[in-house]
């Protein structure tokens, strides 16, 4: 019942990201912030706020092979709403790759290892239904490269990991 439950939660999520008005297809369902997150191997908290039936997503670059995780269920993590959590891209509002509800609790936590190196990955915090409210999103993974460093250096990284 509960895979039922999150195979609905990412169909929801792909429906919702589809709303858009052509030239982002994620306008207004997820507003994606100017903040590229950057995962290291101890937790990260990224904090903010969502609306009902507004997501909020951060681009953050990938490793391939590189297991990352996004959670608020532990490392600081923490919302006072039901969450969601999807992975899409590469690029604006990509495909839908993963998603969580209700990992302990009402919270969410995702896994997900990377299938290749981008820097347009595209993790989105949503609430149930309309749940909204404020977060710290949590978040690790292998060492990234920073946006000054861009992908060339995060291959050379991986081939020594």
């Amino acid at each position: 019942m509960r895979l039922l439950a999150i195979l609905g939660l990412c169909f929801t999520f792909g429906a919702v990201a589809l709303a858009g008005d052509g030239d982002r297809i994620c306008d207004p369902c997820t507003m994606i912030d100017d903040v590229v997150l950057c995962p290291m191997e101890d937790y990260q908290i990224i904090e903010g706020s969502i609306a009902p039936d507004q997501g909020h997503g951060y681009y953050f670059h990938g490793i391939a092979g590189g297991f990352y995780r996004f959670t608020f269920c532990e490392g600081g993590g923490w919302a006072d709403f039901d969450t969601g959590l999807s992975i899409q891209g590469p690029g604006t509002c990509g495909n839908y790759l993963a998603c969580n509800d209700d990992y302990c609790g009402l919270q969410s936590q995702l896994d997900w290892t990377c299938p290749y190196d981008s820097e347009e990955w595209i993790v989105s915090v949503d609430g149930y239904a309309s749940a909204a409210g404020d977060y710290g999103l949590a978040y690790r993974g292998p060492d990234s490269p920073s946006p000054a460093e861009g992908t060339a250096w995060g291959s050379i990284k991986a081939l020594f990991r």
